[in-house]
């Protein structure tokens, strides 16, 4: 490496250019390596402004010499050449084992369609270094035609005018803005940008809005909020289609924090569930439950789980027969509770029950102050997702229609760097040229609420998950306390715990299966998928480690395959290393899960060693009640992992 500049004649056919020589005696002469190119920040060296050069030194390297006993370094001047000849300045010679990022030659054509007329600036970005998801970079002049940014002031909500086109207008709030919005807008916005501050919050009228992205960008703030004082409500609907141009890798459509602020908080609920103390009757618009005062509301809406009985799961061809979901859902028009030796409520839905649903079953409180919902007439269905640093609580909030990854086979578009990069010579900020080789038609991670690297200890607790085409709530490499949420109807799991490196709490959640997924097991993708296509079969709660802790949770319903899994095979994720998120125990943090120290006495990481599984129940249909696929033991330990307090009641006339 050295750095360099050079005067003279430089033409197409004079070029400065290097050579070595040593070798003993006839001395040999090493490849001349001419200066630009690959070797040589921005391609070319010039006489005003020092460059970086970076060779290696294989390069130079002939059939005839190795390098060895090496005696000369010359800057070669140009044979024939009319001109002035090329003056050298060369300073930090230096031979080192770790290569140097050059700035590269910008590209002769912009790397996507929306790229600004600077060849310097790329399209997308990587967040985490480590974890290679590209994401665009945003600006007004990145925009296709038709479509327009508008910028917050004085700290206000900018002007849309009502007849814009939907998707068409981008609103940004700088750095600096701290923006309130209580409006009811019908404007359809393409995208929200919040570098400063947004806050959304009922002022004396309920609040709505339609948008395809918010995005909250590092340092930025998003708060949607309600007042426990008032019956005020958010709503937020998702709505547009992807754009596989401009978002390969389809991580918009939703609400994304990258390394941003995200608190999502609406009013606390005093009751997830309530037991029927009478079977439900089809045909009737009402049942009873245990409890009286159970802060349920006229409009509300309570889900029933299917229960029915003898159904034959393990039977192979189940499923693709005349199976029926026999989950509904009943809009409260009236609630009279009483106490007659016992307390209980009558609930009176808006139209009669389609369904039996059996005494000691539970009905689920879904409605929440904070509704967040894909659009009907989106094209494509949005879901919630940070990653990096910031701020993750998202509480008491219905999230509906969310979530895009299937429980189809995993395909995600391929993106492959390139070796161009760009940036300015602060090369802290190089960003890579990519291509894309392939559109996934099953893009992984966009699940309906997501922490995805998270490194910021997070909270998903009071919500309402209703309907995802794969998982729930995923806890993926972050530390997330999952507690007291309702999930209905996540076909491949209601709440994942993807890596094994989790360490956040599940507790005292609510899960009701809806009879998706592939109803298979987890053996069937997992040398083949390489690990990353998992609880794909119906699940309440899947767990790729024992780290977490596990307790009080129940699941009732249908589930493809099991209320509750442990797939604890080591391979593709052993290497993994616990982040380093506040709240996580400090003998785990950084520790790759191979090297995890299991219990005291040498008998190996079980799951009650930093985590549990405790006090945990079903009374639904699945094939098998607890899932425990690759525990091992040794001889000595006369202990294993422990399953303490389980209530498992299969429904069904097979499984186990």
């Amino acid at each position: 490496t050295m750095l360099a500049k050079v005067e003279g004649g430089i033409t197409a056919t004079c070029k400065p250019t290097i050579t070595l020589s040593g070798g003993g005696w006839p001395r040999h002469a090493s490849n001349a390596i001419i200066l630009e190119e690959s070797y040589v920040d921005a391609g070319y060296l010039t006489s005003d402004e020092w460059r970086r050069v970076l060779i290696p030194l294989e390069n130079f390297k002939t059939a005839e010499w190795d390098l060895s006993n090496m005696y000369g370094m010359y800057f070669q001047r140009c044979p024939n050449h009319s001109g002035a000849q090329p003056t050298y300045h060369i300073a930090s010679v230096a031979i080192t084992n770790t290569a140097i990022d050059l700035v590269s030659t910008p590209p002769s054509s912009a790397p996507s369609a929306y790229t600004t007329d600077n060849p310097l600036l790329a399209t997308h970005r990587i967040v985490h270094p480590n974890h290679h998801n590209w994401w665009p970079i945003f600006g007004a002049d990145r925009e296709p035609a038709g479509n327009f940014w508008v910028t917050a002031e004085n700290n206000a909500w900018p002007s849309v005018p009502a007849t814009t086109n939907p998707q068409t207008a981008t609103v940004y709030i700088p750095a600096g803005q701290s923006v309130f919005y209580s409006g009811a807008d019908t404007v359809k916005y393409d995208k929200i940008i919040v570098e400063g501050s947004l806050t959304i919050q009922p002022f004396n009228a309920d609040v709505s809005l339609i948008v395809s992205t918010i995005v909250v960008e590092e340092g930025g703030s998003l708060d949607i909020l309600t007042e426990a004082t008032s019956s005020n409500t958010v709503e937020i609907q998702i709505e547009g289609a992807l754009d596989f141009i401009v978002d390969p890798e389809q991580v918009l459509l939703g609400i994304i924090g990258l390394s941003g602020n995200v608190t999502i908080q609406g009013n606390e609920v005093q009751t997830k569930m309530a037991t029927l103390y009478q079977d439900a009757n089809a045909g009737t618009p009402y049942f009873v439950v245990g409890g009286m005062n159970l802060g349920f509301a006229v409009g509300g809406e309570l889900v029933l789980p299917d229960t029915q009985t003898d159904l034959d799961v393990g039977h192979y061809l189940f499923g693709r027969s005349s199976y029926v979901d026999q989950t509904e859902t009943c809009t409260i028009v009236s609630i009279d509770s009483h106490a007659v030796g016992v307390e209980e409520t009558t609930i009176t839905c808006d139209s009669p029950l389609a369904f039996n649903h059996s005494l000691g079953s539970n009905a689920a409180y879904v409605s929440r102050s904070i509704h967040i919902l894909t659009s009907p007439a989106s094209t494509d269905r949005g879901h919630i997702l940070h990653t990096g640093t910031g701020k993750f609580e998202v509480r008491n909030a219905r999230i509906e229609g969310f979530g895009r990854t299937t429980t189809e086979l995993i395909d995600s578009t391929v993106m492959s760097p390139t070796d161009l990069k760009f940036g300015t010579q602060d090369t802290s900020h190089l960003i890579k040229q990519f291509e894309v080789e392939h559109i996934g038609v099953n893009q992984v991670a966009r699940y309906a609420v997501h922490a995805h690297h998270s490194r910021v200890e997070a909270y998903l607790t009071g919500l309402a998950i209703i309907q995802s085409p794969r998982d729930g709530m995923v806890a993926h490499d972050s530390r997330v306390h999952i507690l007291n949420n309702v999930i209905v109807g996540a076909d491949g799991a209601g709440i994942f715990l993807e890596d094994g490196t989790e360490t956040g709490p599940v507790k005292h959640n609510y899960i009701i299966g809806t009879g998706g997924g592939t109803r298979g097991g987890d053996d069937g993708r997992f040398s083949i998928q390489k690990g990353k296509d998992m609880a794909h079969g119906g699940f309440g709660i899947w767990a790729r480690g024992k780290l977490a802790l596990v307790q009080g949770n129940h699941a009732e319903g249908h589930f493809g395959f099991a209320a509750y899994s442990f797939f604890v095979h080591p391979n593709f994720i052993s290497d993994k290393v616990v982040p380093d998120v506040p709240g996580t125990p400090s003998i785990l943090v950084g520790k790759k899960l191979k090297d995890i120290p299991g219990e005291p006495d040498g008998t190996g990481l079980h799951l009650q060693t930093y985590g549990g599984f405790i006090d945990n129940t079903a009374a639904a249909t699945f094939k098998v009640g607890i899932d425990m696929s690759y525990f091992s033991s040794s001889l000595e330990d006369t202990v294993g992992s422990i399953i303490e307090g389980a209530r498992i009641r299969n429904l069904a006339k097979s499984g186990f």
